[in-house]
């Protein structure tokens, strides 16, 4: 018993989780800047103004000061820097929640809320590739915790959460909205007088302007950093909103990957959801509790579904609050079942366990993931026959041990699965299906392990042979950019002294007119005008580095119009001495 107390202390959470996070992150952490939105992280270190992305909007100034201060603490690099508040988010989320959640439904929800985060494969997913995105888990739990010691009457805590929420705004802008509602629920169930409404707000407004402000002014005034922003999660929405002019299968497409971002951790409550239910008071969840999880879940949920959802890390600030709700179920189902076991015990277990051992040893990690909670279910039902009280039969520790088997089996396989499904494309019901499941998998799959290795593989092999092509011929050499699998900000980043020409969109809303953008390192060198095709410069007798997505039209037009040797996974062509152009769809390269 004495040891199963343990896991309600602060300083054994922070040990216990330290150890998960630094054995399963660390070793898979990239060596280089893993993300486009990184690069513009790592820019901002030295200079921030989001109208040129350093970072991008809304700019997270609270996040870049962070960096700063380690930059200030002698990280050299702006990998590390990245890794260590990766690695330190990760573990402050996790005992932030254990800790609360003690506090919220008691016994060891905290515990077991913190096991579900841990193993999420968002949250290890973000905690290995995105560092920013992980503190979305950060703040969302400590404004929540301080929401609710205000939620339950603690009147000094509506101004604490006031200023809580204002700062954890500076780290990630959208909590600020979308944990606002909490927040005034809160304060409004303090039942505080209308000066204290008023102390709360300025306090909050005085929090939000720390960071606002410089923020502002780095950016060119009020006026172009409101601009700026608008303009973004305009353009932003617009690829994955109905409401911001997204096709009707892309809209589709967010909703069922954020059902598979935010829910595939269900999949692993089945065995405690059994056992935590009686039928008469069903898991007797009160509606205050009920209520304080809905308005901290729902607001951040429509905002991705209504407004903007595209990587799996922006859905962080929903995780806490469901996991939370999991490790009261898994409190729950430890404390009947220390109470009361079935007679059929040992033999249910055994046979669960065997068939959950076949499976694991001779069928693929998809179908372990789909079968272990079926039949974690059919033996939570199974153990819910025959009870009698346990007599120490089945010691608490024991059964805290089954009930978080089958959460690492089912996390761990859907972390590193090679998710992959293709609709079949036909119509009606059966299309409907096909083209969920392919939604569901490709959602599940940029949430996986082989996802960091495969962009790290691409992105590495790409970068590694476009600075030997360029080393050649020093001086003489450009790249082109356009739709290549590698981020062009990373290959800009790399390779500084190399110029490197984009060619792009002047907006991922569909439609927008070409752009071409020559950069050299962190600074555009030039924007050519005019109609199309728009014209790219080149030195004659130089070579060009393609950095390129085989399967688009403009491949089809360059191999077409020039000869395009291999290196790994780019190409080069080495252009002759006399003067040439080529018009490639909306772009001519000539050179002289």
């Amino acid at each position: 018993m004495g040891f199963v107390n343990l896991l309600r202390r602060p300083w054994f959470a922070l040990v216990l989780f330290g150890l998960i996070v630094l054995v399963s992150r660390y070793p898979q952490a990239p060596g280089q800047l893993f993300t486009f939105d990184d690069v513009n992280l790592a820019y901002s270190v030295g200079h921030f103004d989001v109208r040129i992305s350093q970072p991008q909007p809304p700019g997270y100034p609270l996040f870049v000061f962070e960096m700063r201060v380690l930059h200030w603490l002698r990280f050299q690099r702006v990998e590390s820097i990245l890794l260590f508040l990766a690695l330190a988010g990760s573990i402050a989320a996790l005992v932030l929640l254990a800790q609360f959640g003690q506090r919220f439904f008691g016994g060891f929800a905290g515990f077991f809320a913190a096991c579900l985060l841990v193993f999420h494969p968002v949250f290890w997913h973000s905690g290995i590739a995105s560092a920013l995105r992980v503190q979305l888990a950060v703040v969302s739990v400590l404004v929540a915790w301080s929401c609710w010691r205000a939620w339950n009457g603690e009147r000094n805590w509506v101004l604490w959460s006031a200023i809580v929420l204002g700062l954890s705004a500076g780290v990630r802008p959208e909590i600020g909205p979308l944990l606002f509602p909490l927040w005034a629920v809160c304060a409004w169930r303090a039942k505080i007088p209308r000066r204290e409404w008023v102390r709360a707000l300025g306090a909050m407004t005085a929090a939000v302007l720390i960071w606002l402000l410089p923020a502002m002014f780095a950016s060119g005034g009020p006026v172009s950093y409101v601009k700026a922003n608008l303009d973004y999660i305009a353009d932003q929405a617009s690829v994955s909103s109905g409401l911001f002019g997204a096709v009707p299968v892309r809209w589709q497409t967010t909703f069922w990957r954020l059902v598979a971002w935010t829910g595939c951790g269900l999949l692993s409550w089945t065995l405690p959801a059994v056992l935590a239910w009686k039928r008469k008071e069903g898991w007797a969840v009160s509606r205050e509790e009920l209520a304080f999880l809905g308005l901290w879940l729902l607001p951040p949920f429509l905002f991705a579904i209504l407004v903007h959802l595209e990587d799996p890390g922006q859905s962080l600030a929903m995780a806490p609050p469901i996991a939370l709700f999991g490790g009261y179920l898994f409190n729950r189902a430890l404390d009947h079942w220390s109470a009361r076991v079935s007679r059929w015990e040992t033999v249910t277990l055994v046979v669960a366990g065997i068939v959950i051992y076949w499976l694991i040893e001779f069928r693929d990690t998809t179908t372990v993931v789909i079968w272990v909670p079926p039949i974690a279910l059919a033996a939570g039902l199974l153990l819910k026959f025959a009870r009698v009280p346990n007599a120490d039969y089945l010691p608490r520790l024991a059964a805290a041990a089954f009930l978080l088997a089958p959460l690492v089996i089912v996390h761990l396989g859907l972390f590193q699965n090679n998710w992959y499904y293709k609709g079949s494309g036909a119509s009606g019901l059966a299309g409907f299906a096909g083209r969920v499941l392919e939604d569901v998998n490709s959602g599940l799959a940029l949430t996986s392990l082989s996802h960091i290795k495969n962009t790290l593989a691409v992105d590495d092999h790409s970068l590694r042979q476009a600075i030997r092509l360029a080393a050649e011929r020093p001086g003489r050499t450009m790249v082109i950019w356009e739709h290549g699998l590698v981020a062009w900000r990373k290959v800009c980043y790399y390779m500084r002294e190399t110029p490197v020409a984009v060619l792009e969109r002047q907006q991922l809303r569909a439609g927008a007119p070409p752009v071409v953008v020559v950069w050299k390192g962190a600074n555009p060198q030039r924007r050519p005008p005019g109609q199309a095709p728009l014209s790219v410069t080149l030195p004659a007798g130089g070579r060009i580095v393609w950095i390129l997505d085989p399967r688009t039209e403009f491949y089809a037009l360059a191999s077409a119009s020039f000869t395009l040797a291999p290196a790994g996974p780019i190409y080069y062509t080495d252009l002759p001495a006399e003067s040439g152009s080529r018009i490639l769809g909306e772009y001519k390269l000539e050179w002289r």
